[in-house]
C-alpha cells in the first residue's frame, strides 16, 4: 500500500469516528456513514470492519447493521482524563512548594 492510500484510509477512518461520536445508544448503519464521510457504502462498510478488529467500532446490539464507538476510544478517553489528572498533581505539589514561606 502506498503511503498516499495509507493517508487516505487514516483519514476514513478519522472521518467515521467523528460521524459516530454521540450515536453510542442508536448507532448508524454504513450507508448513513458513508453518506457523512462522502464515501460509497461498501467503503464504509470495510472501514468498519477493519475498525472493529482494532476496537475503535462495534455493532449496536439489537439494531440491525448500525455501528457505533468501541471500547478502545473510551479507554483513550479514560486514560488521557488519568493523565492531566497526574499532571495536574505534580503542578499542585509543585506550586505548593514554591508557596511556602522561606
Amino acid at each position: 500500500m502506498s503511503a498516499a492510500t495509507d493517508q487516505l484510509q487514516t483519514r476514513r477512518a478519522l472521518r467515521i469516528i467523528v460521524v459516530l461520536a454521540g450515536k453510542e445508544v442508536m448507532g448508524l448503519r454504513p450507508g448513513e456513514i458513508a453518506k457523512a464521510i462522502k464515501e460509497l457504502p461498501a467503503t464504509a462498510t470495510r472501514m468498519l470492519a477493519a475498525m472493529e478488529q482494532e476496537g475503535f467500532v462495534e455493532r449496536v446490539p439489537n439494531r440491525d447493521e448500525a455501528w457505533r464507538l468501541g471500547p478502545k476510544l473510551v479507554q483513550i478517553a479514560r486514560a488521557y482524563t488519568a493523565g492531566l489528572a497526574e499532571a495536574q498533581h505534580r503542578i499542585d505539589e509543585v506550586t505548593q512548594r514554591y508557596s511556602r514561606a522561606p
